[in-house]
């Protein structure tokens, strides 16, 4: 890796949930998207309510739709492993990925790639499996109605070709963010936590500082610190840390002490009940509220002596069952020898050798030493961990982060020799969602003075996890 002036002394990453790269920027000018050049649906994008049958008036082609913030996604569309995500990339007979090739061999699909996401059976809705996921997983957000995301994209850079680590669902795909494996979990029905070494366990040896934060709500004037931190499903040493579970109230006085660690992972979740309150852009959330989030993290590093030291990396864990037309790319897979569970791995009926990521998703870097720009360079989540190494002169955790692009290539292509002095000092943000003022550094107050209960599908993780979600942690 090159050393340059855009090389960051601090690393900050805020991870989002579970949307596409066509779902949040397919109408972006210039990125690979939905649309042709001259901004009409380009035709080779659609999905088929059979796709193992070619287009017909029984079997009509289903277009991705344009929607605004102000369409609720009424469901949460499937993006398990092997009922979810192995369907819609490649089609309805697939169980496993062997090679980089699905098997058994999928015959012939219309279209060829990604052609399931409309006609995979939705899940949480229906016992009997008759919903599907339907046309609302083939959206996309119509360009510049997310005030935040789509203007950061313009300002900053935006990489259109960053892939999730694997075809399957939140807590996969943030094991691969964190361990560079999943420990041979592909479902998140498993259960158990991740017993392999973690970037933290990498920076902890190397004497170099690191803090998880999450979102806090206020309840009868107590801080309650959002159980919903990463670090509970990774090892013991890490879990019971005391540089996990910080509130995200402690980032903006760090940032304007001039104190961040080397390496902050920012978590999404504010812990709340209703469509318009969840901070996660989970669907079912509104991404306005999560807008905010993220437009007050960026005004937290912007108005503060961090902000020329710092890298920020805004990216998703997954896709969340939405589509996206590009077909996810072969990849190493992470090497076996430690913390892999073969007993969970074989309760399976699936064969999965990690031969391949997962769908495309979003994916921003900030930092006033960049120029805007559209980095079209292969990613992925793990190449973060890949940089966050090559900084500091980590040993790689396994073959997946080790090989992985760095993104150190992206400051090398978009970087400049002084820092930009036209970066906005902040964004508007949604009026009536958390952090409508813009301001980390204000604990966030729920309605009548009382913090939100967990979102319904943590509620589900938490129960799967054995974890007691309702307890709040002591500020």
């Amino acid at each position: 890796m090159s050393t340059s002036a855009t090389t960051p002394k601090r690393i900050v990453v805020l991870m989002f949930e579970n949307r596409s790269f066509d779902h949040l920027f397919g109408a972006f000018p210039g990125a690979d998207g939905v649309l042709a050049e001259d901004g009409t649906l380009k035709p080779d994008i659609y999905n088929l309510p059979d796709p193992t049958s070619p287009p017909s008036q029984n079997n009509p082609k289903q277009l991705p739709i344009e929607i605004t913030p102000d369409v609720p996604l009424l469901h949460d569309f499937n993006h398990n492993f092997g009922s979810g995500m192995l369907t819609s990339l490649f089609g309805p007979n697939a169980t496993g990925v062997t090679q980089g090739a699905p098997t058994p061999a999928p015959g012939m699909l219309w279209p060829e790639v990604n052609s399931g996401f409309y006609s995979t059976k939705a899940f949480n809705v229906a016992s009997d499996g008759s919903v599907i996921n339907g046309a609302l997983a083939l959206s996309y957000y119509r360009h510049g109605s997310l005030q935040v995301l789509h203007k950061m994209a313009a300002d900053f850079v935006l990489c259109d070709n960053w892939f999730c680590d694997i075809p399957g669902d939140t807590l996969l795909n943030r094991y691969f963010m964190h361990a560079a494996q999943t420990g041979g979990f592909i479902g998140d029905d498993q259960g158990g936590s991740l017993n392999a070494p973690t970037i933290f366990d990498r920076l902890d040896a190397a004497g170099l500082s690191w803090k998880m934060y999450a979102p806090d709500a206020a309840r009868d004037g107590t801080i309650v610190r959002n159980q919903q931190t990463d670090t509970r499903f990774l090892n013991s040493t890490i879990q019971m840390s005391p540089n996990t579970r910080i509130p995200i109230t402690q980032f903006a006085a760090d940032a304007q002490a001039g104190n961040l660690p080397f390496y902050s992972f920012l978590m999404c979740w504010l812990p709340a009940g209703t469509y318009q309150h969840d901070t996660s852009m989970h669907p079912t959330a509104d991404p306005r509220a999560g807008e905010n989030l993220l437009a007050s993290v960026y005004a937290a590093l912007r108005n503060s002596p961090s902000w020329e030291e710092t890298l920020l990396v805004v990216t998703f864990d997954e896709s969340g069952g939405i589509y996206d037309h590009v077909a996810p790319p072969q990849a190493v897979p992470p090497d076996n020898e430690v913390g892999w569970n073969w007993d969970a791995y074989r309760k399976l009926e699936v064969n999965f050798d990690f031969s391949v990521l997962g769908p495309r998703i979003p994916a921003l870097l900030i930092s006033p030493w960049l120029r805007p720009g559209i980095a079209k360079g292969q990613y992925q989540n793990t190449s973060i961990l890949k940089f966050i190494e090559d900084c500091a002169r980590l040993d790689p955790l396994t073959h997946r982060d080790g090989q992985a692009p760095s993104l150190a290539t992206i400051l090398d292509q978009f970087g400049q020799a002084e820092p930009r002095a036209d970066c906005p000092t902040s964004y508007p943000t949604y009026l009536d969602m958390p952090y409508a003022n813009g301001d980390l550094g204000k604990t966030y107050v729920a309605e009548g003075g009382q913090a939100f209960p967990l979102p319904s599908y943590m509620e589900s993780l938490a129960e799967l996890y054995h974890i007691d979600a309702k307890q709040p942690m002591n500020a």
